[in-house]
């Protein structure tokens, strides 16, 4: 174990930081798809995480997310902050930038290392959440980067970066390169173009909207291979980002893909691309929302039992 947190602490001091691997909205929207499966087959894992929850060490954004609600609406706002929580303290002293990636190039990639340790931190995390011993403190905050790690691992921008004559040491994930957003017409890197591909409303209120379309859309038998490997499998966080790999080569850098160098010479996406990272991003928050669920059930030695169909 401290090999690893001291892995880990070395490449957050020598490695570049891509952007965060979907918006808070995108990172609540796969929450929320966890919580209804809990809610609906384990609700007693969300009731000890919130548990834990209570412990946490920074309860301040905790705080703004319930406001003054009560009840079952404050359990969900609470689960959702859990999720985003890593994003919301970017660059305060419990930032990991480079817990939410692992970078592996697409194209010529001599002398270009991967880049990232989203995997090990996951790992990382896992352990200490699921170590009853450990300070309840410590476990709350593992659980928050268990929900942020789990999403960012399914974001394809999160598992590579494209090697080309314009970035020879990589884009960083799409963070070099640049688009117009096709909703305010505004240059934005490519990267934060799938961030905010599901969602940019940061609501829970909107984002459980957005989980009921996705899961009526893609209910979990939609992803009956992808779901019937256990995720609790020693390679399970590596054939997720296997996964985001290929979809990276796929979609995110097919031939069609943003090529501008800086936000002033950034063109509007190609005709079909917006729409292709739109069907990719939504199939893969719902596919990490299930994930998640079934996961956050390990944590807690609650064995996910799906053998009714639902």
């Amino acid at each position: 174990m401290r090999s690893l947190l001291a892995s880990l602490m070395i490449a957050a001091i020598v490695a570049p930081a891509p952007a965060n691997a979907w918006s808070r909205p995108g990172h609540m929207v796969a929450a929320a798809i966890a919580f209804d499966e809990l809610m609906r087959d384990d609700p007693a894992v969300v009731a000890e995480m919130l548990r834990l929850l209570a412990a946490h060490p920074d309860p301040g954004p905790f705080q703004v997310a319930i406001d003054r609600t009560e009840g079952a609406e404050r359990d969900r706002r609470l689960f959702l902050e859990t999720a985003r929580w890593p994003d919301d303290v970017r660059g305060g002293p419990d930032d990991h930038p480079t817990w939410h990636y692992r970078l592996r190039a697409v194209g010529k990639a001599d002398g270009v290392a991967t880049k990232g340790s989203g995997v090990e931190a996951l790992a990382l995390n896992l352990s200490v959440a699921r170590d009853p011993r450990a300070p309840a403190a410590d476990r709350a905050v593992a659980l928050c980067w268990i929900l942020h790690v789990v999403a960012d691992l399914h974001q394809p921008l999160h598992s590579a970066e494209r090697i080309a004559p314009d970035w020879p040491q990589g884009d960083e994930g799409g963070s070099k390169a640049f688009v117009r957003d096709s909703v305010t017409g505004k240059p934005v890197s490519l990267h934060w173009f799938w961030d905010d591909s599901v969602s940019r409303d940061g609501s829970a209120a909107a984002a459980f909207v957005r989980a009921h379309d996705l899961e009526a859309r893609f209910p979990r038998t939609s992803f009956a291979g992808a779901l019937s490997h256990p995720v609790a499998a020693s390679d399970a966080s590596e054939r997720w980002l296997a996964e985001s790999h290929a979809l990276a080569i796929s979609v995110a850098y097919r031939t069609d893909a943003p090529q501008a160098t800086s936000a002033a010479t950034a063109q509007p996406v190609a005709p079909g691309y917006a729409e292709a990272v739109v069907q990719v991003s939504e199939r893969r928050v719902a596919l990490a929302g299930y994930r998640l669920a079934d996961l956050l059930k390990t944590v807690f030695a609650i064995q996910p039992d799906h053998s009714s169909g639902n």
